[in-house]
């Protein structure tokens, strides 16, 4: 049974694709009032679905130069150990993971490509690991409205249309950010719907220039707020990662990206250098949704590896700080 009505769906999706979207802007294209809306996002937040807003970003305008992949083989039980000592040496998210040879992944941000040599012999020497493999990032598409929240045939149908027109982003060059601009995303990350006349009192700056730096920052592609939900609050129960190769000539190619991005409950593609083309991550309800998520990418044309492992879906997503669409 489906957890959320079609209404609450369409509410999300237009908070995960810009979270400061203002409640009369969604009311017009729900075809409901204001208030309407604004009840029914309270009536969410009282049920736990939603928990808040954060900012996405664009690492590349913050002075870091890669984003990296750490797939780390470690016994049982010195996954905690390795998880922490992670978190100590990089700028990194480690997560335990399941189904998989490698049961720890790492999500690290770099200043330069020579950080990553560094925490590879830092692990290899300091950690008890058995194995270790690392993929560096050469894009991103973060798509969270591609949730189908409702789990219904026209949910899906709406996200795939949605997805299929879909512009791809434009970042054009890296723009100039100093500390005011930091803290004021420092703002939006632990509360990405904070008014700005709130920011601006905080920070020590009037609200229009709060808001004239706020709308640089998004109109060049270096943030963007999304809310958060709860993902477990409607039905989903763990996240599955894929790694994908695939043979095209040239390399990449954009066609298998796009038939990947239209299935329902895929989050997060990453292209990616080393033994894969493409990182897929999905989010699902049941087993069932498991092996048809895999069927569905097995089908498309060119694929020729697939590897998947899971792991457990945090309370509160998308997390702090993830990393924008690139592509």
């Amino acid at each position: 049974m489906p957890k959320i009505n079609e209404l609450d769906s369409k509410i999300l999706k237009n908070l995960l694709q810009d979270g400061r979207t203002g409640y009369y802007e969604i009311a017009k294209q729900c075809g409901v009032s204001k208030n309407k809306v604004w009840k029914r996002c309270r009536a969410m937040e009282k049920r736990g679905i939603i928990k808040g807003a954060t900012t996405q970003m664009n690492f590349g305008h913050f002075g870091y130069e890669a984003l990296a992949t750490l797939l780390i083989s470690v016994e049982a039980q010195q996954m905690e150990q390795v998880m922490e000592f992670i978190g100590k040496i990089t700028e990194a998210r480690a997560y335990r993971q399941y189904n998989s040879v490698y049961n720890v992944r790492a999500v690290a941000t770099l200043r330069d490509l020579n950080e990553l040599d560094h925490v590879k012999q830092v692990i290899k020497r300091k950690l008890p690991t058995m194995g270790l493999k690392t993929y560096i990032w050469t894009g991103v598409r973060n798509i969270p409205e591609n949730l189908n929240l409702t789990g219904t045939l026209k949910d899906t149908s709406e996200s795939n249309q949605r997805n299929s027109i879909k512009a791809i982003r434009t970042l054009g060059d890296r723009i100039i950010i100093d500390e005011l601009d930091k803290q004021i995303v420092g703002k939006l990350t632990l509360d990405g719907r904070a008014s700005f006349t709130k920011i601006a009192k905080e920070i020590g700056l009037s609200t229009d220039t709060v808001v004239k730096r706020y709308h640089k920052l998004t109109e060049k592609g270096a943030i963007k707020v999304s809310i958060q939900i709860n993902p477990n609050k409607i039905g989903y129960t763990s996240i599955l990662d894929f790694n994908i190769a695939f043979t095209t000539p040239g390399g990449l190619s954009e066609p298998i990206v796009e038939s990947l991005a239209k299935i329902p409950d895929v989050i997060i593609i990453t292209k990616t250098s080393g033994d894969y083309d493409l990182q897929l991550t999905a989010m699902i309800r049941d087993i069932a949704q498991a092996f048809a998520i895999q069927d569905q990418i097995a089908r498309i044309c060119g694929i020729t590896k697939v590897e998947a492992s899971s792991r457990k879906i945090p309370d509160r997503w998308p997390t702090p700080q993830q990393y924008i669409s690139t592509f």
